[in-house]
């Protein structure tokens, strides 16, 4: 399939019907963006090199960049990857769930997923998600999908079905209207090593989760290559310039606030009550819409305040550093 040749997207409901055309879509090659828990996935087979060089294309991704795969349950995933007891340990506690495992890829496993779904390595990034509409078009296809965020590469996250329209209509087979998605950040990315773990992407499931339940953290050492999504120093980045830490705006700016938005400033509230959960559904989506609005009310810059460094507001922070990266030398 080239992209050339879609010139209509289909709009599929989050129902039986739906998730039945959607599968069928992914199984005979095509593109379909579906909502997770965590952000909207642009899904593939991941067993046909065709259709994944189709995310990359449709995307601009760079082939470096691995994807990470999606199953429905433990036995896919140790059917693609070495057992051992941590990941065991961890899927009884977070799956299905926004947590990803970078694991050892067993060299002939079957389903066989295609080299360029895992850059070539001999790695692999894990993850069984728990959207139920993601899960019952696994289910239906029985195949591991790939599911890169819907967004091009580079940009701003998707959480809304509006923003993946906006995205990729006309550029995909289809896309699922499953209206917003609750968590609003991508899952953690964990790499295993001998007796420990190290976060390579922080999300939902939080260092302090991770303690709780026993498991023991090595300090995230700056990897010499790219072993999982989320480790391109740019990332997420809306159009308009970001910056940080901001107390209050500037003439020439939008401000996005955590807590009520001051009065008489112009831009939007990520949580009005404080909510670090709220403000983490919120982020991709606040930073969407402050696009439009900058080129509204000719404003240069967004201006974002302190977000708490705790729990979700970590991972808020992280996907926020990136965002900001080329325009951070600016200020």
């Amino acid at each position: 399939m080239n992209i050339s040749k879609i010139k209509k997207t289909e709009i599929l409901s989050n129902n039986e019907i739906g998730i039945d055309r959607a599968s069928t879509i992914i199984k005979s090659g095509g593109l379909v963006a579906i909502p997770t828990e965590t952000v909207y996935g642009l899904c593939a087979d991941a067993t046909n090199p065709d259709a994944i060089n189709l995310i990359y294309q449709t995307k601009g991704r760079p082939p470096i960049n691995p994807l990470i795969i999606h199953v429905f349950d433990n036995k896919s995933v140790f059917d693609i990857a070495h057992k051992n007891k941590i990941a065991e340990d961890l899927s009884s506690k977070f799956w299905p769930g926004p947590l990803t495992m970078v694991l050892k890829k067993k060299i002939n496993n079957k389903p066989s997923i295609t080299k360029n779904a895992i850059s070539g390595l001999k790695t692999i990034a894990l993850r069984i998600p728990a959207h139920p509409v993601f899960r019952k078009i696994l289910k239906k296809c029985n195949l591991p999908i790939a599911a890169p965020s819907a967004n091009l590469s580079g940009k701003l996250t998707t959480t809304r079905f509006e923003d993946v329209l906006s995205n990729f209509s006309g550029k995909i087979d289809a896309i699922i209207d499953g209206g917003p998605c609750p968590i609003g950040l991508e899952s953690t990315i964990i790499y295993i090593h001998e007796k420990n773990i190290s976060i390579l992407r922080p999300g939902k499931i939080t260092e302090d989760d991770l303690l709780n339940n026993d498991f023991s953290i090595t300090k995230k050492s700056k990897a010499k290559k790219i072993i999982s999504p989320g480790q391109l120093n740019s990332h997420y980045c809306p159009k308009t310039p970001l910056r940080l830490n901001a107390k209050m705006p500037n003439l020439n700016e939008l401000l996005l606030s955590f807590g009520p938005l001051p009065k008489g400033i112009v831009g939007i509230s990520l949580s009005e009550v404080s909510d670090i959960n709220e403000a983490a559904m919120n982020l991709y989506s606040s930073l969407a819409d402050l696009d439009e609005l900058a080129i509204i009310e000719n404003k240069k810059t967004i201006a974002i305040h302190p977000i708490p460094n705790k729990g979700i507001g970590v991972a808020i922070n992280e996907r926020l550093l990136r965002a900001a990266y080329k325009s951070s030398n600016k200020f």
